[in-house]
């Protein structure tokens, strides 16, 4: 099954090295919980799967990926979000610029490069081929390799943890 994951030109060369291996699923707001999965879509669009708002672009590239939809770490967001969230959660999520929730899927695991078969660039719609090599390495994101997926989650909650709370005192 083709679906896509859309990142910033920051991601690529990182992405090109260790393929797709992490994304924050949030499954407790309040308790600052989530989990690791790799987000998908299957929308041509990168809009309303809450990409804005952060350092980077992360509607710049979509890559199109080759997934096993019999594979049981692939989720329908939907079906997953039933079993795994509260109501409450749900709906901050979709609330949250994800009004194209009913396009995601989640992969509970590590996609290789060998399963991404096409990158493109969201501003031109031009195919990208040297992908891993497009933005220079000195100011590209640090790459996350599967087995760094962990600690790159744990600084992920973290630093939301402490945005939060800086927010909180300056209300």
């Amino acid at each position: 099954m083709k679906l896509f994951h859309y990142t910033s030109a920051a991601h690529l060369r990182g992405i090109h090295q260790h393929g797709l291996t992490v994304g924050d699923v949030i499954t407790n707001f309040e308790r600052f919980e989530g989990r690791i999965a790799v987000w998908l879509t299957s929308s041509l669009d990168p809009e309303g799967h809450g990409l804005t708002g952060g350092l980077v672009d992360k509607t710049e590239f979509r890559l199109t990926v080759d997934v096993d939809e019999n594979d049981d770490r692939f989720w329908k967001w939907g079906d997953w979000a039933k079993e795994n969230l509260d109501l409450a959660t749900q709906l901050r999520i979709r609330m949250s610029n994800g009004w194209g929730a009913d396009s995601w899927y989640l992969w509970f695991g590590w996609l290789p490069r060998a399963k991404i078969v096409e990158v493109v660039s969201t501003k031109t719609g031009h195919r990208v081929e040297n992908w891993g090599e497009y933005y220079p390495e000195v100011i590209s994101a640090r790459p996350v390799s599967y087995e760094g997926r962990h600690a790159w989650h744990r600084r992920t909650m973290r630093d939301v943890r402490r945005a939060l709370e800086k927010m909180a005192v300056q209300v």
